[in-house]
């Protein structure tokens, strides 16, 4: 474990409004080495997951916005140094940060010197895991896939993946290039269970006329019945509008009278799941109102989230034949708590707040970095 020296210096500048979320703001400052105090031209700076970013000047000033109120993660980035992460909270003033950066130590990695077949299935598990199983999937590209390496995990089931420069995915299907820092990947080949992390910038293709209009007709189709598309109409309270349907399920423990006989599944349990029908506000609880609104979603075992058009995804999926139990028309997806459980917290734009505190299920299981959306897009 390596100090990172990094030091965030904040100025509020305090703005006066009538209305609260009629409010516009801004997040600028300057970006200087950490140790000499000498401004960095070119750093990267960015709003994770979404299109909003820019680079320094000579300077090492920078600017982005206008923001409406909110909670937006910043991220500082420059070759030769640590990125550093700031979750900065919006709701009554714009926002001056100062990024000191702290110079990269040299890192003792135990890096796994692998035959050519091994690691082009080591490379080809990374891909399937980063950028899911859909056709999208299958059309992206990371364009830099030579600079990631393997190194030991626990035992020899576990695979575990860094790079030390950004991945560049092109998307074609979506018409985005997007700019992908790694920060943790783990894949184990015994359980199949997998986890990615890492800051993600979306770069918008620049292009005009057919192509413009196909990837936005891609874009709606992929929105439609996604698990963004959902957050945003569970906030809402729209979901029925918008095609959705939830049931909380739970396993119910089968009782047997006196001289009955129980039934035995075949994996020994003698339980069965029981899906109840629920609304928006029987699952969904407001969590924090301080400037702006932020909301827990209580789910105790799996929330199934039905969606009742026949998306673009599921006609992909189904037919390669991943995914079975799938509606005729419509789709089935969820969402399952982490154990121990961490609150699902989503805030008043339907944007989640502690990603990592469930695991998708069914169809959005295979939703990865190709399918995903940009935090700032909006359906045309």
């Amino acid at each position: 474990m390596y100090f990172i020296r990094t030091f965030i210096i904040l100025f509020l500048l305090l703005q006066l409004s009538s209305s609260l979320y009629a409010q516009n703001f801004f997040i600028y400052g300057v970006v200087v080495d950490g140790d000499t105090q000498q401004p960095l031209a070119n750093a990267s700076i960015f709003i994770n997951n979404s299109t909003s970013g820019t680079v320094t000047n000579t300077a090492g000033e920078f600017k982005l916005g206008p923001f409406v109120p909110g909670e937006y993660e910043v991220v500082a980035s420059f070759v030769g140094y640590h990125k550093i992460l700031y979750v900065a909270n919006l709701h009554a003033a714009s926002l001056k940060i100062s990024f000191q950066m702290g110079r990269k130590e040299q890192q003792m990695r135990e890096l796994l010197i692998l035959p050519s077949e091994t690691r082009m299935r080591y490379l080809e598990i990374f891909k399937r895991t980063l950028l899911g199983q859909t056709a999208a999937a299958e059309r992206a590209k990371i364009k830099n896939l030579k600079d990631v390496q393997f190194t030991t995990g626990q035992n020899s089931s576990e695979i575990i993946a860094y790079c030390d420069t950004t991945l560049v995915v092109d998307n074609p299907e979506l018409g985005y290039v997007i700019n992908f820092d790694l920060v943790d990947f783990y894949f184990n080949r015994t359980t199949g269970e997998s986890r990615f992390f890492g800051y993600t910038r979306f770069v918008d293709k620049d292009t005009e006329g057919e192509t413009k209009r196909k990837w936005a007709r891609r874009r709606k189709q992929t929105y439609d019945g996604s698990s963004m598309h959902f957050f945003r109409s569970l906030v809402n309270k729209n979901l029925k509008q918008e095609g959705f349907t939830m049931q909380n399920v739970y396993r119910k423990e089968l009782k047997r009278e006196p001289g009955e006989t129980i039934t035995l599944r075949s994996n020994g349990t003698s339980s069965i799941e029981v899906a109840v029908p629920v609304t928006e506000d029987s699952v969904l609880h407001l969590y924090k109102d301080s400037g702006y609104r932020i909301y827990q979603l209580k789910v105790a075992h799996w929330l199934r989230v039905l969606y009742n058009k026949n998306t673009n995804l599921k006609n992909e999926v189904t037919r390669n034949r991943i995914i079975t139990g799938q509606m005729r028309d419509g789709t089935v997806s969820g969402i399952r708590p982490v154990k121990p459980p961490v609150p699902i917290l989503i805030d008043y734009r339907g944007r989640l707040l502690t990603a990592m505190s469930f695991y998708h299920d069914g169809i959005w299981m295979y939703e990865r970095l190709a399918n995903m959306l940009p935090e700032d897009y909006v359906p045309e």
